[in-house]
């Protein structure tokens, strides 16, 4: 509500000089319209000292006392802002006069405001008129009059209409523009083609495109770029291609603006290398081109996962003196974010920040998303700590891992901190942080925390969403509790949200695992239409519940459930664990024969499940079960369990599978190879290894060389590093920031600290920041400051 404090004249004495031009419209304002009460007697102005000027407002009035200010901007704003704190009720005429000066001011954007102000309100008691009316006026005045500037107004009356969805008005305002006989403005038009294009309303686009044409709209080299953005839009690339030529029989020269818009559609069609081909040609014939085109082709690349040709992209970019900005990192980084290489992600973020580009929350944020997905909690949360520390802005996804990362880590009590941090950051943790503190303490056993968030939740205005409630209904049955998961529900359906199949999923395996099965199987019984999803479900629960046979008499009584591939999974290992070969093969066969011969993939994805979980001894009994089903694993298996045995540090268990692989006739790859060097620990192993790798004829990658130099740092036998180092270069590898760290750290531990130096100041000249692990090597820092960076 608007609340006008209008005061009296004589209190524009007290004012300083400063202030005088702020409140001179309402002395003015005083002086104008309290002269009415001159005639009163000396004792009735006596006794009412205030005058509120807007008492016996007329619009005649405010028309004049509009005009009058004309040439005074501030003080004609001042008193427009004072008529509508007072809610004076305005006609075409009075709000004319504002577009007026407005319009002779220059000011386009409070004409939009004020124009979206009556759209947005109109039926609001302030305005006594209809928007066709105050459109009739301004048009009959620029017919009379030639105003220019009042035509930026109906152009503006345009722009606010597209901007609110209401299309047909503002078509229909642009061809009484036309009626009238004004020219058609083309900024205008591309504007509402442009608002159509994002609103997916594209066919509507190409009608408004052709009729505008028709109208007399002269398009410029932006209205064909809008024109090919919305053609790629609805897939039509020849179309848009077509456009050029277009342009070329108007005699209009493309610019990096169409070029950008029609390779960003080229990707959007899935066509990144065929954007990226015409951005070579275009290089090759001197035609600039934006980073825009770049970041469109390196986000489609990064989407098809193609991170190495979106590299590539970047490279070219750099080449061609264009530096990439923070989108290009960006999304880059979110790439090898998702592909958990964490290593290049961050060899990106610093290559980002050393060229000058300053990251953002949502770069960080995937830094720590991808730490938390390879089990890192701790380095998330430390990480989050450094940004926050270091004066970075983060956001409330940032906050929410950052909290996610500490309940995962048992630490409730720092994950709250966060919330009050966020509060008093004027940040307003919504439903998602409470939520992640509701699973928090379920994953800690504290159920009735859980329901204590759930309340203050509740008590603090936040409406739970069917995610909450499926964690809250989820949570309860894995305790076993079933009034309360029951309670869970009936909360949900009271405050109109129905249960979806996950949530009756959830429900069904949660009260199994809590050791609710009769509870489970009676929830089950209930539903009155089941679906593959709760069948899987129970048969998960049955599982969980160590009742395999339930489980598998379930998978016979339904054929659907052979393509619930992860719950037969479970299945099977359960199968393999209890040693029922009978079922584990009849289950075998059923699913080899329905994914066509693919079981050999099951099974690994299997080991892989338990090869990333640590659980090698059942990932041992999945492997043997492989084989003995007659399955030759492949180098990827065999080399998931190397890397977990010599993780384990069960060397003789990584030296049989080693074997086994050989007498098989699987070859080892780099990674292989690598990974035994890793698992290494004499020298003699590792020159076995190194030479093996030669006598193969593989290539060792950067990762492999930076292993094995390692290695014989550890083993003190510098000679060998240095000559691997030298070696990598040769070879047009190019050492990165982690093999300088480990060179350098076997530098420092041998007592050759200056040759650790020359190291380290090598390291900017090659493009490569020396970062805190570095500096620790150096001992230049103390070591419980180090980070996980490296």
């Amino acid at each position: 509500m608007w609340s006008p404090t209008i005061r009296s004249t004589s209190f524009r004495n007290l004012l300083s000089n400063s202030l005088k031009l702020r409140f001179r419209s309402v002395s003015s304002l005083s002086q104008l319209f309290c002269s009415d009460h001159s005639d009163s007697s000396s004792d009735e102005n006596s006794t009412n000292s205030f005058c509120n000027p807007f008492e016996k407002l007329d619009k005649f009035t405010v028309t004049e006392t509009l005009h009058k200010f004309r040439r005074e901007p501030r003080v004609a704003l001042s008193l427009i802002s004072q008529l509508k704190q007072s809610g004076f009720k305005h006609d075409v005429v009075t709000y004319m006069a504002i577009v007026r000066l407005l319009c002779d001011y220059g000011m386009d954007m409070k004409l939009y405001y004020m124009f979206m102000d009556v759209i947005q309100n109109p039926n609001s008691e302030v305005f006594d008129f209809e928007i066709s009316d105050l459109l009739a006026a301004l048009l009959e005045e620029i017919k009379v009059s030639g105003s220019k500037s009042l035509l930026k107004a109906v152009n503006v009356l345009v722009k606010v209409y597209a901007s609110v969805g209401r299309f047909d008005e503002a078509i229909d305002t642009l061809f009484e523009i036309k009626r009238g006989g004004l020219v058609l403005s083309t900024r205008s038009c591309n504007y509402l083609m442009n608002q159509l294009i994002n609103r997916d309303k594209l066919d509507m686009f190409e009608s408004v495109y052709r009729q505008l044409k028709r109208k007399g709209l002269i398009p410029n080299v932006y209205t064909y770029g809008i024109v090919i953005k919305g053609l790629c839009r609805k897939g039509c690339l020849e179309e848009a291609f077509d456009v050029f030529r277009q342009m070329e029989e108007a005699g209009m020269e493309p610019n990096s603006f169409t070029y950008g818009t029609y390779i960003d559609g080229l990707c959007s069609n899935g066509k990144p290398d065929s954007g990226f081909q015409l951005l070579k040609i275009l290089q090759g014939s001197n035609v600039q081109v934006n980073v825009y085109a770049y970041t469109s082709i390196i986000r489609r690349f990064v989407k098809e996962l193609k991170l190495e040709e979106a590299e590539t992209v970047l490279l070219d970019m750099k080449n061609a003196n264009i530096a990439p900005d923070v989108a290009c990192y960006r999304a880059l980084i979110q790439g090898y974010c998702q592909k958990r290489d964490l290593f290049k992600a961050l060899d990106l973020l610093e290559e980002m920040e050393s060229s000058g580009v300053k990251t953002n929350c949502v770069i960080l944020s995937a830094i720590m998303q991808c730490l938390c997905r390879l089990g890192m909690l701790d380095e998330a949360v430390c990480e989050f700590s450094r940004y926050m520390e270091a004066g970075y802005f983060l956001d409330e996804i940032s906050f929410n891992i950052a909290i996610d990362a500490y309940c995962k880590l048992g630490k409730m009590d720092e994950a709250l901190q966060l919330l009050q941090k966020m509060e008093g950051k004027k940040m307003i943790p919504d439903v998602k942080h409470h939520t992640t503190l509701i699973n928090g303490y379920f994953r800690k056993r504290e159920p009735w925390n859980a329901y204590w968030v759930f309340e203050e939740m509740n008590e603090n205005g936040l409406t739970p969403d069917v995610i909450t409630y499926n964690v809250l209904a989820g949570g309860f049955s894995r305790f076993g509790r079933f009034e309360e998961t029951l309670g869970a529900l009936n909360h949900m359906r009271e405050h109109g949200l129905e249960s979806t199949s996950v949530t009756e999923s959830l429900v069904i395996e949660g009260l199994c695992k809590g050791g609710k099965v009769e509870e489970a199987e009676l929830y089950f019984d209930g539903l009155e239409q089941k679906n593959l999803d709760h069948y899987a479900a129970l048969m998960n629960g049955y599982c969980e519940a160590k009742d395999t046979k339930k489980a598998y008499e379930l998978w016979s009584s339904k054929p659907g459930l052979v393509n619930k591939m992860a719950s037969c999974l479970k299945l099977l290992s359960c199968l393999c664990e209890e040693n029922e070969t009978k079922n584990a093969s009849s289950l075998f066969k059923e699913l080899d024969a329905s994914n066509n011969g693919s079981c050999k993939t099951m099974y690994s994805q299997l080991i892989s499940l338990y090869y990333r979980v640590g659980e090698m001894s059942k990932a041992r009994s999945i492997f043997d079960r492989m084989i003995k089903e007659g399955l030759t694993p492949d180098t990827v298996t065999y080399t998931m369990m190397l890397d977990g045995y010599c993780r384990m540090k069960s060397l003789k268990k990584a030296s049989y599978i080693f074997k086994d692989m050989t007498d098989r006739g699987i070859k080892p790859d780099i990674v292989t190879y690598t990974v035994l060097l890793h698992g290494g620990g004499r020298r003699a192993d590792v020159m076995e290894i190194s030479n093996e790798i030669k006598v193969t004829g593989l290539t060792p990658d950067v990762y492999c060389y930076t292993v094995m130099i390692d290695k014989h740092c550890r083993s003190e036998n510098l000679r060998d590093a240095v000559n691997l180092f030298n070696e990598m270069i040769d070879k047009g590898l190019q050492p990165n920031v982690v093999t300088y760290t480990v060179l350098v750290s076997g530098f420092c531990s041998m007592g050759y600290l200056e040759e650790a130096q020359t190291l380290v100041e090598e390291m900017p000249s090659k493009g490569i920041q020396p970062n805190v692990r570095t500096m620790i090597a150096l001992k230049t820092i103390k070591p419980n400051k180090m980070r996980f960076r490296r």
